[in-house]
């Protein structure tokens, strides 16, 4: 006879086994390896100063709570590595270049959030140790961590947490020295790129052209560049020393004069031209005497009748005349 019943045996095997299980799928979801943070893979940023040191505040000035040197690779690290990747010296002239890290904590708040903050600046010194620039650049994180890679500070989440703000410092900090420290931002050579153009002495006539003038862009050359045109009658070669004189060709606009144009009136046409006027008839006319029936006014001259008391009687030899005449008929 068993000592157990199968049900019994059955969750006595349970017990033993599951918690070996969850133990094991725990292990696997947890990594234990985390790559180095490093940044030499972009582009470096190089500074017109003889040197370069970092400066750790956050060792005389510690953030209570900061859990950031649990991470695999603690926020301050990350921060050294950063400038010795990101920022060189490229000069001789005696000046110094201050990264000086201010904050790079890490807190793990109510709620179960991580917090994340970094403060860091730039200082650039005279010989004389007196500031001539500043830039700086700040990022701050919250996340909330992945439960399934342990708890909420386990090193999987501090590194998260240590990585995403990194990877925004980079950016925040390349902006602020190329717009602010512009002007200290040399290329490999040590030439200046913050400005366009630098002074530079420019020998005599003839002289080589100093290496250096390559660097000046094609528009600023082709202006200072001298125009000679070539002259049939001068020799083909002239003295080093002779100086070029470009002419501008003289043109000739000619003079446009506006024609002056008569507008013959109506007194000036010729009589024989000029309609004639009809006659004027001495007559009264029988259905108009006072002259035309319209209304607008006529030029015409009018003629009226006699006016009264001004008629004479006929004559005797006229009325004779007039009662011979009678008679006959």
């Amino acid at each position: 006879m068993p000592l157990f019943s199968r049900p019994l045996r059955l969750s006595l095997t349970a017990a033993i086994v599951l918690p070996a299980l969850l133990a094991g799928c725990a292990g696997e979801q947890q990594p234990t390896h985390f790559a180095p943070l490093r940044y030499d893979y972009l582009s470096q940023m190089n500074l017109n100063v003889s040197t370069l040191s970092v400066v750790d505040n956050t060792v005389t000035h510690p953030v209570e709570g900061d859990i950031g040197y649990r991470a695999p690779t603690p926020p301050v690290q990350a921060l050294r590595q950063m400038a010795e990747d990101r920022l060189a010296a490229t000069s001789n002239n005696g000046s110094t270049a201050q990264f000086v890290i201010d904050r790079a904590s890490i807190l793990h708040n109510s709620g179960g959030t991580l917090n994340g903050q970094i403060d860091v600046h730039l200082n650039i010194l005279n010989p004389g140790g007196t500031q001539a620039a500043h830039a700086e650049a700040h990022v701050t994180s919250t996340v909330h961590p992945d439960l399934s890679k342990g708890d909420a500070d386990s090193p999987a989440n501090l590194y998260e947490v240590t990585q995403t703000m990194m990877q925004r410092i980079n950016v925040e900090l390349e902006y602020q020295v190329r717009h602010t420290l512009s002007a200290w931002v040399v290329d490999a050579g040590g030439t200046p790129v913050g400005s366009a153009i630098q002074t530079q002495q420019l020998g005599k006539p003839g002289d080589a052209i100093p290496a250096t003038s390559a660097a000046l862009p094609a528009a600023a050359a082709a202006v200072t560049a001298p125009v000679t045109t070539p002259d049939p009658t001068s020799p083909t070669t002239l003295p080093a020393n002779a100086p070029v004189t470009v002419e501008t060709p003289k043109v000739d606009v000619p003079t446009i004069t506006t024609p002056n144009v008569t507008v013959p009136t109506a007194t000036d046409t010729p009589a024989a031209t000029q309609p004639k006027a009809a006659p004027v008839s001495s007559e009264p006319d029988a259905i108009f005497p006072a002259g035309e029936g319209d209304d607008t006014a006529s030029t015409k001259q009018k003629v009226l009748s006699p006016k009264a008391g001004f008629l004479k009687a006929p004559t005797k030899k006229s009325a004779s005349a007039t009662k011979s005449v009678s008679s006959g008929n």
